[in-house]
């Protein structure tokens, strides 16, 4: 099973070297920011989504749905796809579709469902899917993934101690936007710190922990990666383009 880090970066990053959020897990799409689209088809890998988890509407998260549904119908795309989000998305897609973005909606060339809800259970490709609700500026989505005996843990974007503690998840891919000299900043924006990632982590009981939506702040990734090792020491801070196996 291989997990993909298309992007990486929080939406203050500036520069080319991290783009924003978007995960592969297996063939499920974790946000799907800009760019997330080129990452795929440079990793030949376009075509195996079967499912895109968005865990909020926040435009780094979100901005690159739009190109990915025109692809999926340049392409011929025949395999169903699910969509899950938070309310609020049918809006966006349909004022999308109706100004002709996506050329036809892609539910009139193969099975397109879109799930709409805060309390998230579908099923999608062999995985059971279910959103935990974290605290943000906005209403964020968690997601607990379950298949076989692998159980991963997304969180998107969130505030700690957050509702994803008392979760259990072999694998977790926690943000954190800041180290814990701007921890009043992370408290203030939604978001943590790799401290924070680490710490729940560490109480959901996970074997690894891959840290990604790193903020721009000047040593930040280096300041991110060691607070989150102390307490959790197989942390990774990863980078746009990392790739692992489970």
């Amino acid at each position: 099973m291989r997990v993909d880090f298309l992007g990486t970066g929080a939406g203050n990053f500036r520069g080319s070297r991290r783009g924003p959020c978007s995960t592969l897990f297996d063939s499920i799409l974790l946000d799907c920011g800009a760019g997330a689209t080129g990452r795929l088809y440079d990793l030949g890998r376009f075509g195996e989504v079967d499912g895109v988890l968005l865990s909020h509407l926040h435009s780094d998260h979100v901005a690159g749905l739009f190109d990915f549904l025109l692809h999926t119908l340049i392409s011929g795309r025949t395999r169903p796809l699910t969509v899950v989000s938070p309310p609020g998305l049918g809006a966006i897609l349909r004022a999308v579709f109706a100004a002709n973005g996506t050329v036809v909606e892609p539910a009139e060339l193969y099975p397109f469902r879109l799930v709409e809800s805060e309390d998230v259970h579908v099923e999608i490709a062999g995985w059971s899917v279910r959103s935990v609700p974290l605290d943000h500026t906005v209403v964020n989505n968690g997601y607990l993934l379950s298949s076989g005996d692998v159980t991963a843990f997304y969180s998107g974007d969130t505030r700690e101690p957050s509702a994803a503690r008392d979760v259990r998840a072999d694998v977790v891919v926690h943000e954190a936007t800041y180290s814990e000299t701007y921890a009043a900043l992370a408290r203030e924006f939604g978001h943590s710190t790799g401290a924070q990632a680490a710490e729940t982590a560490a109480s959901m009981g996970a074997r690894r922990l891959w840290i990604n939506h790193v903020g721009d702040k000047p040593g930040s990734e280096t300041a991110i990666a060691a607070e989150a090792r102390r307490i959790f020491p197989d942390s990774v801070v990863v980078e746009d383009g990392d790739h692992f196996q489970i």
